[in-house]
C-alpha cells in the first residue's frame, strides 16, 4: 500500500473515527489493500493516525490538549502528524439561502 493510498484510507476513518470498530478498520485496509492484510509496519501506522484523529476529535481540534491526551508531547504529535500525512481539517459555517440552516466550507490546505 503506498503512503497515498494509506492517506485515503486515513481520511476515510475521519468521517467516523468515533463509532469505527477494530474489525471495521481491519477491513477497510485489506479492501484498500487488494484484499491481503496490511505488512505489521503499516497496520501500527494505521492504528497510530486511527487514535491520533480520535484524540483530535475527542479534544476538538486542540492539538495540545490532544498531545496530553496521548501522553506525547506536543512536538512528537506534529512530527507524527506529518509521517503520517495526517492535516487538520476544521470548518467554518456560513449562512445559506437565509434559512438559517448552515453549510460548512473547508479552506484550501
Amino acid at each position: 500500500m503506498s503512503m497515498s493510498e494509506f492517506t485515503n484510507l486515513a481520511g476515510m476513518m475521519e468521517d467516523s473515527v468515533s463509532e469505527l470498530r477494530l474489525e471495521d478498520l481491519e477491513r477497510r485496509a485489506r479492501a484498500a489493500n487488494g484484499g491481503e492484510p496490511l505488512p505489521l509496519r503499516q497496520w501500527v501506522a494505521l492504528a497510530e493516525a486511527w487514535r491520533i484523529a480520535q484524540a483530535l476529535r475527542e479534544t476538538r481540534g486542540n492539538r495540545s490538549a490532544a498531545a496530553k491526551l496521548l501522553g506525547i508531547g506536543r512536538r512528537t504529535l506534529y512530527a507524527k502528524m506529518a509521517k503520517l500525512e495526517l492535516v487538520p481539517a476544521w470548518g467554518v459555517a456560513v449562512p445559506r439561502n437565509g434559512n438559517g440552516a448552515a453549510s460548512v466550507d473547508q479552506p484550501d490546505l
